[in-house]
This record gives structure tokens, sequence and C-alpha cells, in this order.
């Protein structure tokens, strides 16, 4: 896949470099990106001509540290409709999980990875060692996180720790003031380390509805923005199909214009078989819609495509070790 980093994050480069006095215009043409892409949210940046551009705006500012004043612009639609999945998000981990999975949206450069102990929840920027991005986005990655974070969550959130792989500069105080917790340099990683009490309390801003329609905006844009991407095609059409029930292999092989004999040898290729998205999108959707009260158990049965309480009911003890209503129980509790 090409490296490739979504314009609406490029444009909160350019709102903090015309804020600084300089004509963001001019950079991009400089840096040999189109600047009229900034107005097109389905258009994409090559991470070759993104790194061009941090290091003549770092070189122009002469602030090293202006990472941080660049994710002070964060919206939701910096990010397509993932912003928007975050913000309807029932937790900050369903949200953090959500980043992961649908992180090419925003960038194709690298994978996130989510890590979890008892007390603890760790968000990892591993960088690929062909890749060398600049210092000032990956500031912007950490602090656009803590920015969404704190408004999901409110401004009172802060991390247990922060990891940068930059050495320690000029920025530390800036970094700590905006960051609130410590802080290691020259570390192996780029991580976040979240409390877990912090990242499973329930959001009031939560909404499983609009979570799901706008996971399914954002595979729609994977499934286009990488065509041979067929786990996301797969995904996209069994979401689709599942309240209607008719989401057999041989359906979804014939929607995605395909044999089915062609699907299963695609699928595993890439380790994994229909029944495994099927059941790995069944429990996504039903631990969206099992947060929110609004939804009944019957109609949350519906919407995952199960045919009897009784199989969801099953499916869902599978997936949590608890049955339906224990588990909507205690979450109320």
């Amino acid at each position: 896949m090409h490296l490739t980093t979504i314009s609406s994050m490029a444009l909160l480069v350019a709102k903090a470099v015309d804020n600084s006095g300089i004509n963001s215009r001019e950079v991009f043409e400089r840096a040999g990106l189109d600047p009229d892409l900034l107005s097109d949210s389905n258009a994409r940046y090559s991470h070759e001509g993104m790194t061009r551009l941090w290091k003549l705006v770092v070189e122009l500012t002469a602030d090293p540290c202006i990472g941080l004043k660049v994710a002070h612009y964060w919206h939701p639609t910096s990010m397509h409709a993932l912003g928007y999945s975050w913000m309807a998000s029932a937790t900050l981990k369903e949200a953090l999980e959500r980043l992961v999975r649908y992180f090419h949206v925003i960038s194709t450069t690298t994978d996130l990875i989510l890590e979890e102990d008892d007390e603890s929840v760790k968000l990892i920027f591993p960088i690929p060692s062909n890749i060398h991005p600049a210092v000032q986005a990956i500031d912007t990655g950490l602090a656009v996180i803590i920015e969404m974070c704190r408004i999901s969550y409110g401004d009172e959130f802060e991390p247990v720790h922060i990891s940068m792989m930059r050495e320690k500069n000029l920025c530390d105080d800036e970094f700590r003031r905006f960051f609130r917790s410590p802080i290691s340099y020259s570390s192996s990683t780029n991580t976040i380390s979240f409390a877990r009490d912090d990242v499973e309390l329930h959001l009031p801003t939560a909404n499983a509805e609009l979570a799901r329609v706008n996971d399914s905006i954002v595979t729609d844009y994977l499934t286009k923005l990488d065509k041979n991407n067929i786990i996301a095609q797969v995904k996209s059409r069994i979401i689709e199909k599942l309240p209607s029930g008719n989401f057999t292999e041989e359906l979804i092989a014939q929607s995605l214009n395909k044999s089915l004999r062609s699907l299963q040898r695609k699928l595993t290729e890439e380790g994994t078989t229909y029944r495994a998205l099927l059941d790995t999108t069944r429990q996504e959707l039903t631990e969206q819609y099992i947060n929110n009260s609004s939804y009944a158990i019957n109609e949350i049965t519906y919407l995952t495509g199960f045919s009897e309480p009784s199989n969801f009911s099953r499916a869902f003890k599978r997936w949590t070790g608890q049955s339906p209503s224990d588990y909507r129980a205690n979450l109320q509790a």
C-alpha cells in the first residue's frame, strides 16, 4: 500500500502555520504538495511530501515544538468519519480500539497497537524501520490523542505516562504542561499509557447507533482506499447485510463479484476465514449496541443477524463470559 496521510490532518498543519503569520499555501507548494487538496476531505498526501512539509514548517517557524500547536486545531472531521465514531464511543477504551482498527484512514505509514494489563492500557505508535517521520509529526499524533480524550472525557483527563522516541530538548516544559504526566525520552517506542479505570468509564456522549453509522462510512472509505483489502471489503458487506439475515458466504462473495472459491482463497492468504470475520464483526457491533440502553436485547439480536435470542446469548457469553442481561445489569450498576 502506498504510504499516505489524509489531507484533513495536513489541514491542521496549515492552520498552525497561518496562525504563525506564514502563508501556508506557499509552504505547501514549496513542499511539493497541492494546497487545493486541503479542501477535499477524501484527498491524501504522500508520506514523503508530508515529511518535506514538516521540515519546512519547523525551519520557517523556528519552532521545534510546533507539533503541540498543530494538535490544538483538531476537529472530528480531521479524521473523516472516524472522528465521529470516536466521539460516539461508549468508553475511551472502545474509542481507542476504533482508532487502532481504522487508523489507516488517518495514515497508512504504520499500525497502532493496544496492549492491556490489570491496571493500564497502552497505545503504541510503532515506527517501521524503513519509515523516518518528522519528530513533530509524532508530537502531533500523541497530542491529538490526548486532545480527543479530553474532549470526550473532560479537560481534567491525564494520561499515566508518555514515552517518546525523540530526545529531550527545549520542548520539555511545553510537553509537560500539555500532557500533565511523566515523560520518558529516548524510549524504544512512542507510547501513551492510560489508567484502566479512566478508559473504562462510561462516557455521556456515547451513541451506539451514531458510532455504527460512522464505522460503516469508515469501512467503505478503507475499502476504496485499498481495493486489495479483502478483509475490509468482507466486513463492510457483513455489516451491511446482517440485519437482513442474508449474509451467507456465497452471497458475500457474489456482492464482491467473486466466486466462493476465490473469496475463500483470498481470506486464507490473509490468515483468516469468513466465519472468523463474521464472528469478529458481530462481536464489535454487539459491544457498541449493548452499551446503549436504548437497544433492547431482542433488537440487538436482530441487528447482529442472529435468528434466535438463545443463539445470540450463547455467542455473547462466549465473547464476554456473561449473559447479555447480566452484562447490562453490571454495566448499569
